[in-house]
């Protein structure tokens, strides 16, 4: 899941002097899959040896580059991710863990790249790949990932976060407002990823299109809205992982807002959930791979990057996490369930219905601030 600490804890964790918590996050389990060989057009050469990666679980592409791999002589020492926050404490403070290649959020673009400066400018000479040919309009150089004449991160995997329901318990949710009937009593439960749930509480409670922007008054009136739903739920959800649990053992027949890989995870325990999008629309998520400045060989992660974007190990990572590509030549190669998730024909459809949100302002006197929202987000997680 993806937590958040103010800018102070972040570099005291980083310093040793918080103790970071740690949780499975619940992502789809990597399955197989071999990709272009390495001495296909659009393939940079790399030079072997280790790789240090940090992502989050199933997305590090050890399977789905796993012939690349071998063919360059690279070993992938991954770290996973349990939350975004375990990013900046290894990056940020005096001694950062060194780390090739890992992941942010679009929502901590300009804290990663401007506040905390843990980004290295990319070398777009060597990533062939992202191209303006072959990558969606929406992911090439959008100012998400590119600004002051810079690429800070390139966009690899995205999807839509929205409500999560176990047929056996609920019937299918057309809108959230469908949450507060009453035979949804104890069967409700909110999860810890605020970079899914703040923008779909926005959304609910009427302020979506203004989302990361709400003042301090609506966002006041934002959580207010939440308390019926909160008075609905039977538990407060820590992880991905705790989500899918509580779903297998019925213990809840709805999450309020997840991850669209969740039916995949619940379907290995032989329990059927599905993935709804209600009349209220989704949240949307995109993750780009970024350099940090405590990387080692740079060479290395760029060509290992490069890779994650070849059409087939698009197609491959996106039906093991039930993600989206931004790279068009991917398309034609995933089956009919991947290639369907996502109307890729019209992806400005998308982009406008669910847009790209960042997080709320780190200062303002205008709206509320991100440790404003902190602050509410811990005051409702205390009626639970």
């Amino acid at each position: 899941m993806k937590s958040h600490w103010t800018t102070d804890q972040i570099r005291d964790a980083a310093e040793g002097k918080l103790s970071r918590r740690r949780f499975i996050n619940g992502a789809a389990a990597l399955t197989g899959g071999a990709v272009l060989a390495p001495m296909l057009p659009g393939f940079a050469r790399a030079a072997g040896g280790e790789l240090s990666v940090m992502a989050w679980e199933g997305f590090t592409m050890e399977t789905e580059l796993k012939d690349w791999l071998a063919s360059e002589g690279i070993t992938i020492k991954a770290s996973i991710i349990g939350t975004q926050d375990d990013v900046n404490a290894r990056l940020v403070g005096s001694t950062p863990v060194p780390t090739d290649v890992s992941e942010f959020n679009q929502g901590y673009n300009h804290f990663y790249g401007d506040e905390l400066a843990i980004t290295t400018p990319l070398d777009e000479s060597k990533l062939p790949n992202y191209n303006a040919e072959e990558t969606f309009a929406g992911f090439y150089k959008a100012p998400t990932w590119f600004w002051d004449g810079k690429l800070h991160g390139v966009p690899w995997i995205w999807g839509l976060n929205s409500l999560v329901y176990n047929p056996a318990v609920v019937p299918e949710p057309k809108s959230y407002a469908d949450l507060l009937k009453p035979e949804y009593k104890d069967k409700l439960a909110f999860g810890d990823d605020t970079l899914a749930t703040w923008p779909m509480i926005a959304r609910v409670a009427g302020y979506g299109d203004k989302f990361p922007n709400l003042t301090v008054e609506e966002l006041d009136d934002a959580f207010a809205q939440m308390d019926p739903y909160r008075a609905q739920c039977r538990v407060f959800a820590a992880s991905n992982g705790d989500s899918i649990n509580l779903l297998v053992n019925g213990e809840i027949g709805a999450l309020f807002c997840g991850w669209s890989g969740i039916p995949n995870e619940t379907a290995k325990q032989g329990v059927e959930t599905k993935y709804v999008i209600p009349a209220e629309g989704a949240a949307m998520w995109c993750d780009a791979w970024f350099i940090p400045t405590a990387a080692t060989n740079t060479d290395l992660a760029h060509a290992y990057i490069n890779a994650t974007l070849g059409a087939q190990a698009q197609a491959d990572v996106c039906k093991n996490v039930v993600g989206g590509t931004v790279q068009k030549p991917a398309v034609d190669k995933m089956d009919d369930a991947t290639k369907g998730l996502f109307d890729y024909g019209n992806l400005d459809a998308v982009f406008a219905s669910s847009p790209l949100q960042g997080i709320p302002p780190r200062e303002s006197d205008e709206f509320a601030t991100y440790d404003q929202w902190v602050a509410k987000w811990e005051e409702f997680k205390l009626g639970f």
